[in-house]
């Protein structure tokens, strides 16, 4: 799925560990994305801290992310994701 917002890069891919009786959009919905009638909208850009302009890590907007201490965060979407126990 692509953020249909304009300059966007926003991706949200389907999850490896998604059930197969479980919907594509509805686990585009439970990452927070929107369907509007103008198309989907990122995370970041509904936040308004988007448009997603470097692509990264991030599992739910494929944006680029930092290493903080609460793990490793989207710097669009704020999505963070704990660091394991042996990465610390």
């Amino acid at each position: 799925m692509t953020c249909d917002r304009p300059d966007c890069l926003a991706l949200f891919l389907e999850p490896d560990d998604l059930a197969e009786d479980e919907e594509f959009e509805t686990a585009v919905q439970a990452a927070g994305w929107q369907h509007l009638p103008d198309g989907h909208i990122c995370l970041a850009c509904d936040g308004g801290r988007g448009p997603v302009l470097e692509r990264g890590e991030c599992p739910r907007c494929t944006g680029r992310t930092v290493d903080l201490a609460q793990g490793s965060t989207c710097m669009y979407c704020q999505h963070p994701v704990p660091h394991s126990v042996d990465e610390w």
